[in-house]
């Protein structure tokens, strides 16, 4: 009888050139700001720091936005700056006010309707008297 020898491998190892879990392999993050290749983070600069704030009002990690550890600090102390200036909100309720995000109500209040304005009483006709010192 004849033995076939199999190329043993050690256990845990992958064949190679495969990939382990999903069909497509991870796509790498590139901080948007050494990309874009930023100064400086500004607290004042609401549309870029909103971005990076969750729709709960957290700060988003950088395994989520993909910024680098010196500019995820740097973004971090600008939205901490401009939560305190008041220009962020703190609690997600001042986002939905503020109309960043959609509000979270499961039972919405119906609008109200507006109703139409009276007209406005004519305004008072000038006296005769006033009228003609006017002309004079």
């Amino acid at each position: 009888m004849v033995e076939m020898k199999t190329a043993a491998r050690p256990m845990g190892r992958r064949p190679p050139g495969k990939w382990t879990g999903s069909k497509f392999a991870p796509k790498k993050k590139v901080c948007p700001f050494c990309a874009s290749r930023a100064k400086i983070i500004d607290y004042k600069d609401t549309g870029l720091l909103g971005r990076f704030i969750s729709d709960r009002g957290k700060i988003e990690p950088r395994r989520r936005t993909g910024t680098c550890n010196r500019h995820q600090h740097v973004l971090a102390l600008a939205i901490k700056q401009a939560r305190h200036m008041a220009l962020l909100p703190f609690v997600p309720e001042h986002i939905h006010l503020q109309g960043m995000v959609p509000p979270l109500n499961l039972n919405p209040v119906p609008p109200v309707e507006n109703k139409p304005v009276e007209a406005a009483a004519a305004p008072a006709a000038v006296p005769p008297s006033v009228e003609t010192e006017a002309s004079a």
